[in-house]
């Protein structure tokens, strides 16, 4: 049984208003309070496949709302994919018993189950979604998220946990799974992502002990290569920690991500005479091993490195730089073909080149798009059209 409202919660650049639902879990025996977060430009990006992030204890409104904002910041500013969010409620009465493992009387392997099953079926017949899955989580539900990352490795890919416990203060059950987690983890191509933190108990965070003995036991025994780790430890209260926490570890985790340009525009550079679009493919290839998910070069990247090629600023590729940015411009068209700014710019570079005819094929499909296009203004519609007109002088 479900049911499903638009949110009108505060706007985001990046993301749409919250889908807000209310699941049945036949794992659970109960109903979930969900939020989901899909990226505006979904429609447009049908084809690409979206991370998943879940976004727990999203009745903790202050926390919950400052995670969100930060996934649109680095989303926005291209240092991280942009991801199918996904809130879930924690509510007071069940959040021990979701948090803890089955085997130890709670209900955290039924939470891990409705979410590997029937959320992820549900997002999958609505979106186009990878398997790379990433927990965040504060407190208990951090403890929870250390508990399903070990628990499913073929399911998550990495957690974020602020404010975490050793193994929920000592269980010997939750670090026999977690070694068992590093012990099976080796086998996979992926790298799995554990970011961990705490407040110091001067500042009245209680799980100081608990995460110095984490810290000690990571450092003390050989991790696996894929397994890629990281504790903060800050000078600030048990519930601040979120604030702290979040937008670093996501920083990092996609840090390879966020680099992408640069790393792109130096194949560029080291390759003046000739168009290296294997070596664009094969960087991309490694990225998407790393992350477990499929990254494809974005319009950011098109945007990016046609200017590079167009410009060239520097006189790198000499005579080649406007055939160069034709086959970035001419990959481009082939993952937007209805994005008119493509072939406006094919156009230009024709009128450039003096190839008159090729150049009014561009501008003509250029034109039919624009025309086509409901999204834009009346205003824009003409300043673009006019621009146009200007490049057949």
């Amino acid at each position: 049984m479900l049911s499903a409202c638009i949110s009108s919660a505060q706007k985001y650049t990046s993301y749409s208003n919250a889908i807000a639902l209310n699941l049945y879990s036949e794992a659970l025996r109960d109903s979930v309070n969900i939020d989901i977060f899909v990226p505006n430009d979904i429609e447009e990006k049908a084809s690409s496949e979206f991370p998943v992030i879940y976004l727990l204890d999203k009745q903790l409104n202050q926390n919950y709302q400052y995670n969100i904002a930060t996934i649109d910041y680095l989303s926005t500013l291209q240092w991280m994919p942009k991801a199918v969010v996904v809130g879930i409620s924690f509510p007071w009465k069940v959040r021990d018993k979701w948090t803890t493992p089955n085997a130890s009387g709670g209900n955290a392997d039924d939470l891990i189950s409705f979410m590997e099953n029937e959320l992820n079926a549900y997002l999958k017949n609505l979106y186009t979604i990878s398997n790379f899955n990433l927990l965040i989580g504060h407190s208990r539900t951090a403890i929870f998220s250390s508990y399903a990352l070990s628990k499913k490795p073929y399911f998550f890919n990495g957690a974020i946990a602020s404010s975490v416990s050793n193994f929920d203060f000592g269980n010997e059950y939750q670090k026999e799974v977690f070694d068992n987690f590093l012990k099976t983890i080796p086998s996979f191509a992926n790298t799995f992502f554990y970011y961990y933190s705490v407040g110091e108990l001067a500042y009245g965070d209680l799980h100081e002990p608990a995460v110095d003995t984490l810290n000690a036991y990571l450092e003390s025994i050989s991790l696996p290569s894929n397994f890629q780790w990281k504790n903060y430890k800050h000078k600030v209260a048990h519930k601040l920690t979120p604030g702290v926490t979040v937008s670093t570890a996501l920083s990092d985790i996609f840090k390879d991500y966020g680099i992408r340009i640069n790393q792109c525009f130096d194949i560029a550079k080291a390759s003046p005479n000739t168009f290296p679009e294997e070596e664009f493919t094969n960087y991309y290839s490694s990225l998407s091993t790393v992350l477990g998910f499929e990254i494809q070069p974005s319009k950011y990247f098109f945007n990016s490195i046609g200017s590079e090629y167009f410009f060239d600023h520097n006189g790198t590729y000499g005579e080649n730089n406007l055939d160069f940015a034709l086959k970035i411009l001419f990959m481009a068209i082939e993952k937007y073909p209805s994005d008119f700014s493509y072939y406006s710019w094919i156009g230009e570079i024709y009128a450039a080149q003096h190839l008159l005819d090729k150049r009014d094929e561009y501008l003509n499909k250029a034109i039919k798009l624009i025309q086509e296009d409901t999204s834009l203004s009346t205003e824009e519609r003409e300043m673009y059209l006019e621009e146009i007109e200007e490049l057949r002088k």
